[in-house]
This record gives C-alpha cells, sequence and structure tokens, in this order.
C-alpha cells in the first residue's frame, strides 16, 4: 500500500511540473515580439500594461526584460 501511495505522490509531483511548464510555456519569445532593449516610437516596457516592474518581467514575454525595452505587444497602460 506505501508503494501505491508514493507512486501517487511521484504522479501528482509530474503532474505539477508539466503544469507550471506549461504556463511558463505559454509566454512568448523574446524574438517572436521583437523585443529589442530601448525604446520604440516613446514607448517602453516601463510604461506597458504587461510590465511587471517588481521582477523586471512580462505578462507575455519569457524571460527578463528591461523597463527601457520595447517589443510589438506594447500595450499603453490604462
Amino acid at each position: 500500500m506505501l508503494r501505491v501511495a508514493a507512486g501517487a505522490a511521484g504522479a501528482v509531483a509530474i503532474v505539477g511540473l508539466a503544469a507550471s511548464e506549461a504556463l511558463a510555456s505559454d509566454k512568448m519569445a523574446k524574438s517572436a515580439a521583437q523585443y529589442q532593449a530601448s525604446p520604440h516610437s516613446g514607448q517602453s516596457c516601463g510604461k506597458c500594461q504587461n510590465y511587471i516592474a517588481a521582477s523586471s518581467s512580462c505578462k507575455v514575454v519569457d524571460g527578463p526584460v528591461s523597463a527601457n525595452g520595447w517589443c510589438s505587444l506594447f500595450v499603453t497602460k490604462g
């Protein structure tokens, strides 16, 4: 019975890991978003509603981004 419980716990951990990886992969690659480390036409990540200042990250672009950066997914903060 302990082997079954240990196997079930392992399966739950694997499913949880796969789910978190799927969530992470929902973000777009920087290259696909045309990310650049400098502003574009007065637009920058720091002025975008997708930018997360506390972690220098983005809700839709994978990896760290600069507040002075820009990508094609820019949405003005409202």
